[in-house]
């Protein structure tokens, strides 16, 4: 597996995975697939070249994995963990485990302390992999936007002075 970090040029393949995770996980996401489908061109260039930082992950050339870094506008020490998805046949075989090593890895090289993420309450898998790697519950609690208001995430940080372990989930 390698994991490619896309340019504005790289729009039409963002949007082809994103739309691939919106359609595969409705409720793991602020945005809903018609929200984002009706996106113009624009719209993607403009979230590929916001200060944030895209890394698609890559198997047999096939796009199979997604996940954003950026900056957060509540706390500047901390950057956030957003919009992370894998192709469900790629799943348990450590693209995740890549790409949210490419994400820290960013944040470090980006002078960010911490990094934190919100996950939804029954997304058992995903949860199991971030407690895995280090990320520990840090009370914050939210819920998804309407229509999906009855979904509830907690948040979940990992201070980059901690290692982060090679955690696998079975």
């Amino acid at each position: 597996m390698r994991v490619d970090r896309p340019t504005e040029d790289d729009w039409q393949r963002v949007r082809s995975i994103r739309l691939r995770a919106l359609a595969d996980a409705p409720d793991a996401f602020a945005r809903t697939f018609a929200e984002e489908a009706a996106f113009a061109e624009a719209d993607w260039r403009k979230r590929l070249s916001s200060g944030s930082t895209t890394f698609i992950a890559v198997e047999d050339d096939a796009d199979v994995g997604m996940v954003t870094g950026a900056g957060r506008r509540d706390n500047p020490g901390t950057a956030g963990l957003y919009g992370m998805w894998v192709a469900p046949g790629n799943r348990r075989n450590g693209v995740a485990l890549g790409l949210v090593r490419a994400v820290v890895d960013w944040a470090r090289s980006n002078g960010f302390s911490e990094v934190a993420l919100h996950v939804a309450d029954q997304n058992s898998a995903a949860i199991q992999l971030y407690e895995q790697m280090g990320f520990a519950p840090t009370g914050g609690i939210s819920t998804l936007p309407p229509p999906r208001e009855h979904i509830t995430e907690h948040e979940r940080s990992l201070s980059l002075g901690e290692t982060i372990c090679d955690a696998t989930i079975a």
